[in-house]
């Protein structure tokens, strides 16, 4: 699993986080392969009911993240996190 959040240049954009090329400065390794990346601070994460303040979180390029990854810096935060007839069950 990951050890941050991830999540691409697209929603990045969309939840109000600009970035510069230069923020990119995180050498990560992916399933497809080693890729830059910039390391920030989402204020809130919430999932459906489950809020989060303040979790560090890694931003991808669209090309290397298609959709976006619940990370330990999120989960780590809750009570319990666990995977349950198929579905992820979160407690906070």
């Amino acid at each position: 699993g990951a050890t941050l959040v991830a999540i691409n240049t697209s929603t990045a954009r969309r939840i109000g986080i600009s970035l510069n090329p230069s923020d990119f400065n995180r050498q990560v390794s992916t399933a497809n392969g080693a890729i830059k990346a910039a390391v920030v601070s989402l204020d809130h994460l919430q999932i459906g009911k489950i809020s989060v303040d303040n979790v560090q979180a890694m931003v991808l390029d669209d090309r290397a993240l298609q959709t976006n990854l619940i990370g330990m810096s999120f989960l780590q935060r809750l009570q319990k996190y666990q995977v349950q007839d198929g579905a992820l069950l979160l407690v906070q």
